[in-house]
């Protein structure tokens, strides 16, 4: 197995664990923390298991859950979303085979293009008081980022030739 996919693998078991770990000093329920442990290393042995969605879920549901806004919500989601994305290249591929810069670049660039609506929805979760904002704001921050996510899914279509 070349280099750089066994580093690409031990990336699968960091990522989602090291968003789990921004959390800290609150330590998550141990169901947690033992979940994405497993479920990250499941993954990391096997980039196409379903595994990762248990990991990338835990930690998002965890964080979900506990209605943190702050810096740390941002590098969660650019650490799910380059896990999500090293899982991809890796499961293109046989793990014999050394993953080829053209997939590698094509994907990093739609990871790029899908956290363009990332910072907006937490500026707007941030700057936005639910009790004093008018409705009509929290019905235009939801259609911004609606339109966000299409405009950026189209980008990442695949273009035949």
């Amino acid at each position: 197995m070349p280099r750089h996919v066994l580093v690409m693998r031990a990336l699968l078991f960091v990522l989602p664990v090291g968003a789990l770990a921004l959390a800290l000093p609150e330590v998550p329920h141990w169901f947690v923390v033992g979940g994405v442990l497993v479920a990250a290393a499941q993954w990391a042995r096997s980039p196409d298991h379903v595994a990762g969605a248990v990991a990338l879920v835990l930690v998002a549901c965890w964080w979900a859950a506990h209605g943190v806004v702050d810096w740390r919500v941002l590098a969660v989601g650019v650490l799910l979303v380059a896990a999500h994305v090293v899982s991809t290249v890796l499961a293109l591929g046989p793990s014999s085979l050394p993953v080829d810069r053209h997939v590698a670049r094509l994907w990093g660039g739609r990871a790029l293009l899908v956290l363009v609506p990332l910072p907006v929805t937490w500026l707007a979760v941030r700057g936005l008081d639910p009790a004093l904002a008018p409705s009509w704001v929290w019905l235009a921050a939801g259609v911004l980022t609606v339109a966000m996510l299409v405009t950026t899914s189209r980008l990442t279509q695949s273009r035949p030739g």
